[in-house]
């Protein structure tokens, strides 16, 4: 999922008009970790985790962007706002019933791009499968310690540098502002005080769960604190870390 302004002007007029019910609780349903066949997951780890353990249909078909809305905001804690504003990039995925599969969402450009922290790029013949090693360089870039926006910078810069020496293209304007917010995504979910340990990272990454840290850690997570993090890797990125 991606996130934009005209996404965050659009839902922010937008909803006082289109409701959807209050979250769940997560004791409603069962939130078992189940892993689903890789074969027909997303490049969004995010959206496996929430099929995984039953946030979404667990065999990853037939999802609303409604659906995902709601998902959101009972697992993940964030307000109206953000998850309306990041569902709404779903759409174009949709077949004519409204409806997506996982698997829809490796289509290139729409969710998945190029300069993935932790994917190979498009022209690579495969940009939708995790790949460890990249997971550690990212890891490595912290140098020891958890992982935290300075290091998400390094790696910001370091994986614009590879790809574009690999033969990527450079990513459009509009691009260029999804691939900042998704950066920091992790961070913003979590809200763990600015640090992200190798246990949180590998449950997210390799597992694709929500580890009980987040899910049950209830601070809103908004578009305002999104935007914080982009601002504060961004910082980084133009100073150096």
């Amino acid at each position: 999922m991606h996130l934009t302004l005209t996404n965050i002007l659009r839902n922010l007029f937008a909803s006082g008009i289109q409701e959807v019910p209050p979250a769940k609780s997560l004791e409603d349903e069962d939130h078992r970790y189940i892993r689903g066949d890789v074969a027909s997951r997303s490049p969004c780890p995010g959206l496996n985790a929430l099929a995984n353990q039953g946030f979404l249909p667990r065999d990853g078909k037939d999802i609303t962007p409604a659906q995902v809305e709601q998902a959101l905001m009972t697992a993940l804690h964030m307000d109206r706002l953000a998850a309306r504003s990041l569902s709404s990039a779903l759409p174009p995925l949709c077949r004519p019933d409204g409806r997506f599969d996982l698997i829809d969402t490796r289509r290139h450009n729409v969710i998945e791009h190029d300069s993935s922290f932790t994917r190979l790029d498009f022209h690579q013949g495969d940009n939708y499968t995790f790949q460890p090693a990249m997971l550690q360089a990212m890891m490595d870039d912290a140098d020891g310690g958890p992982v935290t926006l300075r290091s998400l910078a390094k790696t910001f810069m370091r994986r614009t540098r590879e790809s574009r020496a690999g033969g990527a293209p450079r990513l459009p304007l509009g691009l260029w502002f999804v691939r900042l917010f998704q950066a920091v995504g992790v961070m913003n979910t979590a809200q763990t005080g600015g640090v992200l340990t190798k246990e949180l990272l590998e449950a997210v990454f390799v597992e694709e769960r929500f580890p009980d840290v987040i899910l049950n850690n209830p601070k809103p997570r908004t578009v305002f604190t999104l935007a914080g993090n982009a601002l504060g890797m961004l910082r980084y990125v133009i100073l150096g870390p």
